[in-house]
């Protein structure tokens, strides 16, 4: 690898740092040209900006301005406590990798831009400016766009990354909330891992500090559009699309909210993939106003033992089950409890509709599952609205099964496989309370 060495303009850079470092009292505002920095993508830009990040984080705090230009970097920048990094603009601002040229296969560091996990990091931000990773999807030892480790009441807001492993990330903070945000944020094609096993793929943007608020906020080509793994974290106005390892939204979250979201697997059912939003193994959350759209799996899943949890006015067209509970790795006596699905509307199913199995102590009220079973009729698939084994103490009622279509694929309405497909006592339903008449196609209940 060649690197480029700028030690006249580093020289000159100590020299002002020297005289910053003594002034204190006020936040300042540092333009990275007037230290030297290079726009034009010739020469690498990382030792003057991480000097001006040091020589602020040495006093009050402030800002490192990064105007309109393309700035190569060798290694990554590591912000500190009260220090922000501020571009003129997605489209102007442009910070980026070389392949050919710097530290990147020898560097500790996890990201573009990154903080040290060592300390609590408080007080950052980073606006206003794209990264630019050059990773090839599936390429191994990546590194990601910005993700800022072990940080407090921190903003990540109007930026775009490329390119990268993760593109996007909080994570590594160990408090019970940590005033994290990322706002008007786009990934592209967080498409390279740092290993082969499940911990290094990519994830477009992705949170596991508590209290996080994710807003306003997109993923396109990523493994996994959105990922949080926590408590208290919020997604609102946020779109995942063409992910291709794993589902839209991947949610492992006690006392979640997902609001105003829409993940669209592919143009099409057929070139879908995934889930569109997987809530899983925990309690309390809100899925409300959200969209999944041509998402091969399911739509909406939820994953045994999530708990305690409301999925509220939803919509899932194209996807292959619209809403259901799915129970792999988690087998009876585990069941998913307190579940409230409401107002949804399964359209165009390539399966179900609907699929209920292992939930107890439910309610499943005012649903419309309309022109489902678009793959096929068979013994299995029976029923815009099916329900399978370990049904217990739920209420199915005032949902309707509707088929308008010239050639009808929506057979059947409620199928409840207790009445002749589920053999085992133990399997079939108790206590159910279902009311329902299908608009169109036979019910079995």
């Amino acid at each position: 690898m060649k690197t480029v060495n700028k030690s006249s303009n580093f020289f000159s850079v100590i020299i002002f740092l020297i005289i910053l470092s003594t002034q204190a009292g006020y936040s300042q505002k540092l333009n990275i040209l007037v230290y030297g920095a290079d726009p034009s993508g010739v020469s690498d830009n990382t030792g003057i900006i991480n000097a001006l990040i040091d020589s602020l984080s040495k006093g009050d705090g402030g800002t490192v301005i990064i105007p309109e230009g393309k700035y190569l970097l060798h290694d990554a920048l590591i912000l500190k406590s009260n220090v922000s990094i501020e571009g003129e603009g997605v489209q102007k601002t442009i910070l980026f990798r070389n392949p050919e040229v710097g530290n990147w296969n020898s560097s500790k560091s996890q990201a573009i831009i990154t903080t040290d996990p060592s300390v609590v990091n408080e007080s950052i931000s980073v606006s206003n400016l794209s990264i630019e990773a050059a990773y090839k999807k599936k390429e191994l030892k990546a590194k990601g766009g910005i993700c800022l480790r072990n940080c407090t009441n921190s903003k990540i807001s109007k930026v775009e990354t490329s390119n990268t492993w993760h593109g996007v990330a909080f994570y590594d903070f160990k408090g019970a909330n940590s005033g994290n945000i990322i706002q008007d944020v786009t990934s592209l094609n967080a498409h390279a891992f740092t290993t082969e096993n499940n911990s290094g793929r990519s994830r477009g943007i992705l949170t596991t500090d508590f209290g996080t608020k994710v807003i306003n906020s997109t993923s396109k080509g990523a493994g996994t559009g959105f990922y949080a793994n926590g408590k208290d974290i919020s997604f609102e106005g946020c779109r995942a699309e063409n992910w291709f390892e794993d589902n839209g939204y991947y949610l492992i979250v006690d006392n979640l909210i997902v609001k105003d979201c829409i993940a669209k697997g592919g143009p099409s059912p057929e070139k879908g993939f995934g889930s569109g939003f997987a809530i899983a193994y925990k309690k309390n959350g809100l899925i409300q106003n959200s969209q999944a759209i041509n998402c091969s799996n399911y739509g909406f899943r939820i994953h045994v033992p999530q708990s305690d949890t409301k999925l509220i006015n939803n919509e899932a067209i194209g996807c292959g089950i619209g809403f259901g509970i799915e129970t792999a790795s988690h087998p009876f006596p585990e069941v998913s409890e307190r579940i409230e699905f409401t107002n949804n509307v399964a359209e165009k199913s390539g399966l179900y509709g609907f699929l209920f199995r292992q939930m107890s102590n439910s309610k499943v009220v005012g649903n419309k599952a309309i022109n489902g079973n678009q793959r096929g009729l068979t013994l299995s698939t029976r029923g815009a609205i099916a329900l399978k084994e370990y049904l217990s103490n739920n209420e199915f009622s005032k949902n309707n099964c509707i088929d308008n279509q010239a050639m009808k694929t929506q057979l059947f309405g409620i199928y409840d496989y207790s009445v002749d497909q589920i053999s085992s006592a133990s399997k079939k339903g108790k206590n159910n309370k279902i009311s329902h008449k299908s608009s169109n196609g036979k019910d079995v209940f």
